[in-house]
C-alpha cells in the first residue's frame, strides 16, 4: 500500500506537467462470475506532432473477493493520418503488475493498433485491438489477453471530454468491461 501511496503522490504531483490527464472508471464483467470494478488514471504529454507519451496507474478489485490487481504501465502512441480526418493509431507499453491475491508481481507489454474517426464536431468513434503479454515470464504469470475495442467521445469543450468504451476481452481470462471516462487537456 506504501508504494501505492507513493506512486499515486508522484503521478498526481506531475499533473502540471500532463499535456492531458485522463480518469476511467470500468465494470468488468466476468464468465465465472468473478466480476470487477477497475479504475485507471492517465496521464499523458506530446513528444511531437504525431507522438504522445503516457504513463498509467490502474486499479481492479474482485467482487467477491476483494483482491487488488495493480498496474503500472509506460508507453507511446503514434498517430498518422489515414485518410480524410481518420487517424490511425500504435499504442506500446511496458508495465509491471502487483497482485493481493497471490498470483505474483511480473512485467508486462502490450501493443494497441487502432483507428479515431471524427463524427462531427463534437462525437469521435474509436475502435482498437490491444495484445498484452507476460511473455517476459509467460509460462508462470498467465496475463496474456486480446481485446477488442469500441468507444465514442463527446467534447463538452476544446479542452474537456466524457466517452464510453466497450471491451470484449478474451485469452486468459474472458471479460466484457463497459468503461466510462473524462479527459481534460491542457
Amino acid at each position: 500500500m506504501k508504494k501505492l501511496s507513493t506512486i499515486l503522490a508522484l503521478a498526481i504531483s506531475t499533473v502540471a506537467f500532463a499535456g492531458s490527464v485522463s480518469i476511467e472508471g470500468a465494470k468488468l464483467d466476468t464468465v465465472n462470475g468473478a466480476d470487477q470494478n477497475n479504475v485507471n488514471f492517465t496521464l499523458s504529454e506530446n513528444i511531437s506532432q504525431s507522438v504522445a507519451a503516457h504513463v498509467n496507474l490502474s486499479s481492479t478489485q474482485a467482487e467477491t473477493t476483494n483482491a487488488v490487481n495493480t498496474r503500472v504501465e509506460a508507453g507511446v502512441t503514434n498517430t498518422t493520418r489515414l485518410v480524410g480526418s481518420v487517424n490511425g493509431y500504435v499504442k506500446f507499453a511496458l508495465g509491471q503488475k502487483y497482485s493481493t491475491s497471490g498470483t505474483g508481481n511480473f512485467t508486462y507489454y502490450s501493443v494497441e493498433p487502432g483507428v479515431s474517426v471524427p463524427l462531427n464536431d463534437k462525437w469521435t468513434a474509436k475502435a482498437g485491438y490491444r495484445f498484452r503479454s507476460a511473455a517476459f515470464d509467460a509460462a508462470t504469470n498467465k496475463d496474456t489477453t486480446e481485446t477488442a475495442r469500441l468507444g465514442v467521445a463527446y467534447s463538452l469543450t476544446k479542452a474537456d471530454s466524457v466517452g464510453f468504451r466497450f471491451d470484449r476481452i478474451t485469452g486468459d481470462s474472458t471479460q466484457d468491461a463497459y468503461n466510462v471516462f473524462y479527459s481534460r487537456s491542457f
